[in-house]
């Protein structure tokens, strides 16, 4: 991992990671598709030639109108192989939901209304859905892979089910991130993540946005380079503990009696004391970590531990990034790890955080983002700045999740490395 050179050129990253449009908007390396007032850069095909792109696509009010017939597709003139994309969708208020998707890495003509691609499913009550047509390369998990030979329509394709529904009701926006780099592709809706595929043909391509029968307006389509885009490490894959061990204070207690995964979600009972790491070590990055405190359970204590090194212990060498209940934001250091805090708010080795609580109530989600860059460090909570600190020291250390009294729950873990 190459250090990025400054603080500054690290919160620019983060704001990348974001995946909000707004926070895509201040990316200096985001391409906008759509400029909110044309469709210069795109061309299109209809399945019935008589009838012009005007009359099926429009712009007004900064909105990319869809009516959805005839079937077809609007697709960049340029073409592009490896990127993240992020496109906000929603069905025109007042029409009927219907059918739509977002086309990668076109290749060649269409055939029927369809070209040879793989599509990022938009179809109400589907989005997130990945399909691969006319031999188009995709594979996933044997659990939601489906594969069909010499369709009438498709040809040879295949699909991989989404892993869950985020969609927001008809009628309001909803955000779709695609992140396409080589064979692998990463679908999030609504700033979770609902698929990924593996296997897909690395072919330059065009980027699509399909006219399938319903009438869809888009309002944001960007593009982030893939080489512009921080790298990901996958930290939780949402199904067992690989790339994790654990210290507990007692020296009888096994792991699985306080944690545990279902459903993608990691659970901490809270006892005994100790704590879930990383087997890697890490120096600079983004963290983003989602928590919760369950309903029925009393909100208590907790935390993430940065760079943690030497002997494992109750409590090793760290920084702590504070969870307990209301303090969420405020800052620990554990066995005098040097760092700077505000004086105004530093007392021993506690800093406070800036402001109140912006938690949210008992039994909803919550996001912590952890910049972390050189001797900087950011803890923003709910996407607010909570606290920041300096001259904290730059080691690689481990990163860890506590088990401190009281049960608590996590998903989307996820670290970004920049290169």
């Amino acid at each position: 991992m190459v250090r990025i050179a400054s603080r500054t050129a690290m919160l620019a990253v983060a704001v990348c990671l974001a995946g909000a449009a707004t926070a895509a908007e201040t990316c200096d390396q985001a391409v906008d598709l759509f400029d909110g007032e044309s469709l210069a850069g795109w061309d299109c095909f209809l399945a019935d030639a008589n009838v012009k792109m005007e009359d099926v696509w429009s712009v007004r009010d900064g909105l990319l109108d869809c009516k959805g017939e005839p079937l077809g597709y609007l697709f960049t003139k340029k073409k592009y192989t490896n990127y993240k994309l992020i496109v906000e969708w929603r069905w025109a208020p007042g029409a009927e939901p219907g059918n739509s998707g977002v086309l990668l890495r076109i290749a060649g003509d269409a055939v029927s209304f369809l070209p040879k691609c793989v599509e990022a499913q938009l179809k109400s009550g589907d989005a997130g859905d990945v399909w691969g047509f006319y031999g188009a390369s995709v594979q996933g998990d044997a659990d939601r892979l489906r594969v069909i030979k010499d369709h009438e329509l498709l040809g040879d394709f295949a699909s991989v089910g989404k892993i869950k529904a985020n969609e927001k009701p008809p009628g309001e926006w909803n955000k779709c991130d695609i992140t396409l780099v080589g064979g692998d592709l990463t679908l999030a809706v609504n700033g979770e993540k609902v698929n990924e595929a593996t296997g897909l043909d690395v072919v330059p391509g065009h980027v699509g946005l399909q006219s399938e029968g319903g009438q869809i307006q888009f309002r944001s389509v960007k593009l982030i380079p893939a080489e512009k885009c921080p790298k990901e490490a996958v930290l939780f894959n949402g199904k067992d503990f690989a790339g994790w061990t654990y210290y507990l204070r007692e020296p009888n207690a096994k792991m699985e009696g306080t944690w545990s995964i279902k459903d993608g979600l990691l659970r901490c009972e809270g006892q005994p004391i100790g704590y879930l790491r990383t087997e890697k070590k890490y120096t600079n990055y983004v963290l983003k970590v989602e928590w919760r405190w369950p309903e029925g359970a009393k909100p208590g204590n907790n935390g993430v531990l940065l760079r943690i090194v030497g002997e494992d212990k109750v409590w090793p060498k760290s920084v702590e990034a504070q969870l307990a209940h209301e303090h969420a934001g405020d800052i620990f250091t554990i066995n005098s790890f040097p760092l700077k805090g505000d004086p105004e708010r530093t007392k021993g080795r506690y800093t406070a955080k800036r402001k109140p609580s912006n938690e949210k109530p008992q039994g909803q989600w919550n996001e912590y983002e952890i910049i972390l860059q050189g001797g900087d460090l950011t803890l923003k909570v709910n996407g607010e700045v909570q606290n920041t600190a300096t001259e904290v020291e730059e080691v690689p250390g481990w990163i860890g999740l506590q088990s401190e009294g009281a049960p608590i729950e996590y998903r989307n873990i996820r670290l970004y490395l920049v290169d």
